[in-house]
């Protein structure tokens, strides 16, 4: 019955690690990725592998980027393969940085 107390004590400190794992996790910033179905001036929509639509907001702060070079954001349009950095992922979501991949490319 000696690993009875060895329990315990783990239990205990992973129990008091446990907030201070997750608020770790504070500012992280969370990326999704997708195809591009609509774009205007104010919002973005992707839909994702997942088939998920996400609608996405543009502001004054959100940036373009292709091969890690910035790049105007009318390079991002319809059919475009994007990964949208989305602060923390909370609602409203907003776009940071939108990171331009290839042309979509449908199987039919």
């Amino acid at each position: 019955m000696r690993a009875l107390p060895t329990v315990a004590a783990a239990l205990i400190v992973a129990v008091w690690a446990m907030p201070r794992a997750a608020a770790a996790h504070d500012g992280h910033v969370h990326k999704i990725m997708g195809t591009v179905t609509a774009i205007d001036a104010k919002h973005l929509e992707v839909k994702t592998p997942s088939g998920e639509n996400l609608s996405i907001a543009i502001t004054a702060r959100t940036i373009a980027t292709r091969d890690k070079r910035k790049v105007a954001l009318k390079g991002v349009r319809v059919g475009r393969r994007v990964v949208v950095a989305i602060g923390n992922g909370e609602d409203p979501l907003e776009a940071g940085e939108i990171q331009v991949g290839a042309t979509r490319i449908d199987s039919k």
